[in-house]
């Protein structure tokens, strides 16, 4: 189990440690291709493969077997990487980045499958340490590994660590990960899985790109809800007939499966804000350089680390985790207070203060809702499950994102509009564009530049203000939970809690 264990976290941290490295590259390498314009849609290529994927991870998983599934992402990253670095033009790396997407998704979901199939609940606190580390450790490897590659070789060289690192994880997942045997004339709902997809991706095109690229109330973003709306309804009436349903809607009645969806994507409203807009605010109100402001992030990482340590050992001693999860969301809350007290004057020191506040709630949330998930749902609806959690925090996250960044640039677009003079050239730049571009700000004249800088901290401080309700939402859909005690026995050896009522009986999804 030791060396299962260590490749899966080899393979989360593969696709962890890609996204990093990437992001860094990315304004090199469009500027390279000559496509400035073009760079939402390489990180939005990402997103919606890896978003869209990871349903059908889960449901192929818990039937055809994980080990299968891995094998498909880690040849899906390969080849998207791979492919990637070798990219000539702007079109061929959004489909390069997409393919890798769709691989990375499956790298992280199913490795927490995985370890939900070998590790008790009660027992997984106690590794939820070593996952966290991953995250934190890549976090700062990756700007810094991309970073090396761009300054001093070439971004091409960016896409091509993660791949030695995946054939690694693959030989040790052949070698020491064994599937169930198959089960002839298995039925998989293809139609629900299109329609699934269809309206995720909807969702995650009008929250990535309304923004910025269309007002909200234009042609193409009624017309993309609208599609949107029609496929998720159309979905919910295939999942209700089929014998093999992606996403089995009888789960919702579970109270506990319920409740931690709901937590998750509401938190992630808060959990993501932080995330996209404290670089704006430290290089822009605080003058920090990108180095720095990303140093200041170590402390919040640390945080994390911590918060998933401690978390995790009280889950395994207690074996009861409803009280560990309001804490974690009452964290938020608290980050959020304190981030929106922030101002030109907030010293670095403060700064990240409030940072390990937010990071001790996101280590806490994430590890231990799907913990959650994992131990409330029958074993071999565990793949579904865990896929769950992982798209409701994405849709969360990047729905508030827009929503909240909508607000940021109204915000900062009136404040600029009185607080400079009228014929000043900043006014002819798009918001997006001013706060994208931090270098640029600090080559103006003292008087534009000061403007801007207590433009972006009011706007920012504001932004924070209005999320804080999110998280007393994120608390009460947290308090919802039963609190049900955690299995401390494999999921081969007892079922699992028992099925809501009207579902008994046999269940579909194997079809002999």
């Amino acid at each position: 189990m030791r060396r299962t264990f260590i490749a899966l976290l080899l393979a989360m941290a593969i696709a962890a440690m890609d996204y990093t490295i990437v992001s860094t590259a990315l304004p090199t390498i469009v500027g390279e291709m000559g496509a400035l314009t073009l760079l939402p849609w390489v990180l939005t290529a990402n997103v919606l493969a890896s978003t869209v994927t990871v349903p059908l991870y889960g449901k192929l998983s818990d039937l055809f077997g994980r080990r299968r599934l891995m094998h498909v992402a880690i040849l899906l990253f390969v080849l998207g990487s791979c492919a990637a670095g070798l990219s000539q033009d702007i079109g061929q790396l959004i489909a390069c980045r997409a393919v890798q997407g769709a691989g990375s998704a499956g790298l992280i979901a199913l490795s927490y499958m995985i370890i939900g199939d070998m590790i008790t609940p009660r027992q997984r606190g106690r590794y939820q340490a070593y996952i966290s580390a991953v995250f934190a450790v890549t976090s700062v490897c990756g700007p810094l590994l991309g970073g090396l590659a761009v300054d001093h070789v070439s971004w091409r060289l960016a896409f091509f660590p993660s791949v030695v690192l995946a054939m690694i994880t693959l030989t040790v997942i052949r070698r020491n990960l064994v599937d169930p045997p198959m089960t002839r004339g298995i039925v998989v709902d293809w139609l629900g899985a299109a329609l699934l997809a269809l309206g995720l991706t909807a969702i995650l095109l009008v929250a990535s790109l309304g923004v910025d690229q269309y007002a909200w109330d234009s042609p193409v973003i009624l017309a993309t809800i609208a599609i949107g709306v029609l496929a998720l309804v159309w979905f919910v009436r295939q999942e209700g007939k089929t014998p093999s349903p992606i996403l089995p809607l009888f789960l919702f009645r579970n109270r506990e499966f319920s409740a931690v969806n709901a937590t998750s994507f509401i938190s992630g409203f808060g959990l993501f804000l932080p995330l996209a807009y404290l670089p704006v605010f430290l290089q822009i109100s605080l003058a920090m350089s990108a180095t720095h402001s990303g140093l200041l992030l170590a402390p919040m990482l640390t945080a994390s680390l911590v918060g998933s340590l401690v978390s995790g050992r009280m889950v395994a001693r207690w074996g009861r985790y409803r009280s560990v999860v309001v804490a974690g969301t009452v964290l938020l809350g608290v980050g959020l207070v304190l981030l929106s007290t922030m101002s030109v004057s907030t010293s670095p020191a403060a700064a990240a203060a409030y940072l390990v506040v937010f990071g001790l709630s996101m280590g806490i949330l994430i590890p231990v809702l799907i913990l959650v998930i994992q131990n409330a749902v029958h074993p071999r609806d565990l793949g579904v499950a865990t896929s769950s959690v992982q798209v409701f925090r994405q849709l969360g996250g990047s729905t508030g994102v827009a929503m909240f960044g909508a607000l940021f640039n109204a915000r900062l677009a009136g404040l600029l509009a009185d607080g400079l003079p009228p014929d000043s050239p900043v006014l002819g730049l798009d918001v997006s564009e001013l706060v994208a571009s931090p270098a640029v700000v600090a080559t103006m004249e003292p008087s534009v530049r000061d403007v801007i800088r207590e433009a972006v901290a009011l706007s920012s401080s504001q932004m924070f203000r209005l999320a804080i309700p999110v998280a007393v939402a994120a608390t009460i859909a947290g308090l919802m939970l039963r609190g049900l005690p955690l299995r401390d026995v494999p999921p081969d050896e007892q079922p699992g809690p028992a099925q809501p009522s009207g579902e008994g009986g046999p269940r579909p999804g194997r079809h002999l």
